[in-house]
């Protein structure tokens, strides 16, 4: 754990009450935000989620969140609304007639919600499409608004989302692996700080949704064109995006665009906790036991591959993200042999 204490915004899911709380690890910021806000949980009863939704689950994924981060509290087994959630309601609001069809506020979170963020991106196209060339803070500083970032440009933003997603990854992946029974302790250890290492190497591919990203280096391929446009890549069991005209999405035109761009997933072909982590687990069985040959080895390259990049990862719009098994990908045996 570090001794550094770095200060962060805690609110509550209904977003009433903001407090400055300075703590030095996850464990000590549980206990801090229960004597704020006079909680009569024990930690264990609550978690956090960042606005976007993701969940800070761990001490090490807690440690790569920069300073002054606005973290949301929630009784375990809850979920806060997003920012994406937030702005369907606000937008509701001002714009009833349009919107309602009929339906009820609360279908949109039941198993509708794709149809209606669907309808919510259609109302925002075109929202400050003059802006879309603009890129720094002072240039078009409603971008920005309500983000507690230090970035002074959409893509150093736009970077730092794309390395939220990816350290997500690694932290679950790491989260799976240590919870698993039997694995060579040395073997699993040394695999985790390599992936880490690779991932601080490559700056934790944030490049993905950074359109500037190729300037200068033109290995670096964002996942969008040099406008910051994205395309959805397709359910997973499709070739591409099978919808006409396919779906897409530039979050640097505006802060609604921004802010729906959080319910894109990058999904994984592969998937990652029923297919990739098992055959991780199993090759990191096989080598501890020495079932192979002494040169055999972790096919390390695969292992990130899998987890990390655009070999397995896709972009996809929440109407083609398909989370039931994907039965027909597998994953390899993880082994050099």
């Amino acid at each position: 754990m570090t001794n550094t204490t770095r200060g962060y915004k805690v609110t509550d899911a209904e977003r009433k009450t903001r407090v400055g709380i300075a703590v030095k690890n996850f464990d000590e910021l549980k206990k801090k935000t229960i004597d704020k806000f006079k909680l009569s949980y024990t930690p264990s009863e609550i978690n956090f989620q960042t606005p976007d939704g993701t969940r800070v689950e761990s001490d090490d994924y807690f440690q790569t969140l920069p300073a002054q981060t606005l973290l949301i509290w929630v009784k375990s087994g809850e979920r806060a609304e997003t920012d994406a959630e937030l702005l369907y309601k606000t937008i509701r609001e001002v714009n009833e007639e349009y919107l309602n069809v009929g339906q009820k506020v609360q279908e949109f979170f039941t198993d509708k919600m794709k149809s209606k963020v669907f309808k919510l991106a259609e109302v925002l196209k075109g929202i400050d499409a003059e802006k879309v060339k603009l890129s720094n803070r002072v240039d078009h500083p409603e971008w920005f608004e309500g983000l507690d970032t230090r970035a002074k440009s959409k893509e150093e933003y736009m970077f730092r989302r794309a390395q939220d997603r990816i350290r997500t990854y690694y932290y679950k992946t790491k989260e799976d692996l240590l919870h698993a029974t039997h694995l060579p302790a040395d073997k699993l250890n040394a695999l985790l700080t390599e992936l880490q290492t690779k991932l601080k190497l490559n700056k934790y591919n944030g490049h993905l949704f950074d359109r500037h990203a190729a300037i200068g280096n033109s290995n670096l391929k964002p996942l969008c064109d040099s406008m910051g446009k994205f395309y959805c890549d397709g359910r997973w069991d499709k070739r591409a995006c099978l919808y006409v005209p396919k779906h897409s999405i530039n979050p640097y035109t505006s802060r609604e665009e921004r802010i729906i761009f959080q319910t894109w997933n990058l999904d994984h072909r592969i998937e990652r906790s029923r297919s990739v982590i098992p055959n991780i687990s199993k090759a990191l069985l096989s080598v501890g036991q020495m079932i192979y040959k002494e040169e055999d080895s972790l096919d390390i390259k695969a292992i990130y591959n899998d987890l990390f990049t655009v070999a397995n990862l896709r972009l996809v719009h929440i109407i083609c993200h398909d989370k039931r098994a994907h039965v027909t990908r597998k994953a390899g045996s993880y082994l050099i042999t």
